[in-house]
């Protein structure tokens, strides 16, 4: 016998329905999704004529891992556990046997494998195949959250060596990886910035200067040991 919830993901799963499926964490979302995609081989449905879609890579490889387990189960299970099987996943009665046997071999000789993958990968397949159409350089490659912060933080490097040395303190202020948060959080000005909200946001007084953090991080005149020397040019310079 079937309880209520068991019973409820037995309907979710009838690929013959279009389902809308909410649920709470840890409820069976990932079960119900699989017990589907079986239901739909099952049925005769090719395996790559199947396309799944989730958020994160992990779940995508949970419920392929899930499914080709299942499927591998099914290759070699007697005849009345497979029966029993099948029944609990909604598809009793008389069902093909020797087809359900067959789906792990046919799912992994799919080119391509099964179709189990992230909103972004998919996206990412449909511009590949049409670049011009997308407008998008052939070849392209997408940019994760790693290395766009790295592009950040070389781009603020380079123009402190080149363009604006006074942003040589800025990175002094925000080292390692707080420069890029730090500079999310100015995505909320507007043209002209106001200057005292530069400073808060950097963790500093409105019009704070060198001195003032010297003798910040320095109390009691400890900054006294710190030197002062010229460079070439005549600017001053401390380290």
């Amino acid at each position: 016998m079937m309880d209520d919830a068991t019973r409820a993901q037995v309907t979710a799963a009838d690929p013959a329905r279009s389902t809308w499926l909410t649920a709470n964490a840890g409820s069976g979302k990932t079960r119900v999704l699989t017990d589907r995609v079986a239901r739909l081989l099952l049925k005769g449905t090719a395996p790559e004529r199947i396309l799944c879609l989730t958020y994160t890579k992990a779940a995508a490889t949970e419920m392929q891992n899930r499914l080709l387990k299942r499927l591998g189960e099914w290759a070699m299970l007697p005849e009345p556990e497979l029966r029993a099987q099948l029944a609990q996943l909604g598809e009793g009665g008389d069902p093909d046997l020797p087809a359900a046997r067959r789906l792990f071999a046919r799912a992994i000789e799919t080119p391509g494998g099964l179709k189990v993958q992230t909103i972004h990968s998919f996206c990412a397949g449909v511009l590949r195949r049409f670049p011009l159409e997308a407008g998008v350089p052939h070849g392209f490659v997408e940019l994760d959250d790693r290395s766009a912060a790295l592009i950040r933080s070389d781009i603020i490097e380079d123009m402190a060596r080149n363009d604006a040395p006074e942003l040589a303190d800025l990175l002094a202020l925000q080292s390692g990886d707080s420069i890029d948060g730090f500079l999310a959080s100015l995505r909320g000005f507007h043209a002209p910035a106001d200057p005292a909200e530069i400073w808060r946001r950097s963790g500093l007084r409105p019009g704070q200067g060198w001195d003032d953090l010297l003798r910040d991080l320095f109390p009691g005149g400890k900054a006294d040991v710190i030197t002062e020397h010229h460079s070439p040019s005549g600017a001053q310079r401390r380290e």
